[in-house]
C-alpha cells in the first residue's frame, strides 16, 4: 500500500474516532453511560489505526493503553467516581494516539472538567457530589490533540 493511501485511510479512521467520541459524549450527557457496543467499535477502530501510523511504535501504543488501564484502576479504587467506560475509552484512544498525545488529551479533558465543575459550583447548579459527564471533555481533548 502506498504512503499516500495509508495517510488517507489513517485520516479517515481518526475522523471516525472523533465521530464515535462525539456520539458517545452525547449519550454520556443524556444517559450517564456508554454502551458496550460503542466501546467495542471504538476499540476496534483505534486498533485499526495502529498499523497505519507512520511512527509505528509498539511501546508507544502500550504506554497509551496503560494510561487507560490506570484510569480503570482509579475507577475501581474510587468506587466509580470516574466511570469504567471513561477508562476504557481512554485506553482505546491511548492505543491510537500513543502515550504522549494520550496524556495531553487526558490533561486537557481534566482541565476542562475542572473549569466546568467550578462554573457549576459558582452558579449553584450543583454541589460537590454532582456528577458531570467526562466523555464530552475527552472529545474536546481529542480535538485539541488532533489540532496540535
Amino acid at each position: 500500500m502506498s504512503l499516500e493511501m495509508r495517510l488517507i485511510i489513517y485520516k479517515i479512521l481518526m475522523a471516525l474516532i472523533g465521530v464515535l467520541l462525539f456520539v458517545a459524549g452525547i449519550v454520556d450527557i443524556r444517559k450517564r453511560q456508554i454502551s458496550s457496543v460503542q466501546l467495542v467499535f471504538l476499540l476496534l477502530v483505534c486498533c485499526a489505526v495502529l498499523p497505519l501510523k507512520e511512527d509505528l511504535n509498539t511501546f508507544d501504543a502500550v504506554g497509551g493503553l496503560t494510561i487507560g488501564l490506570c484510569a480503570i484502576g482509579v475507577s475501581v479504587a474510587t468506587r466509580e467516581q470516574i466511570g469504567k467506560g471513561d477508562g476504557i475509552v481512554i485506553a482505546a484512544l491511548g492505543i491510537a494516539l500513543g502515550v504522549r498525545r494520550c496524556l495531553w488529551m487526558v490533561f486537557a479533558a481534566s482541565f476542562m472538567m475542572c473549569a466546568a465543575a467550578i462554573i457549576v459550583l459558582l452558579l449553584k447548579r450543583g454541589s460537590r457530589q454532582t456528577r458531570l459527564p467526562f466523555l464530552p471533555a475527552i472529545f474536546a481533548g481529542y480535538l485539541l490533540c488532533m489540532y496540535w
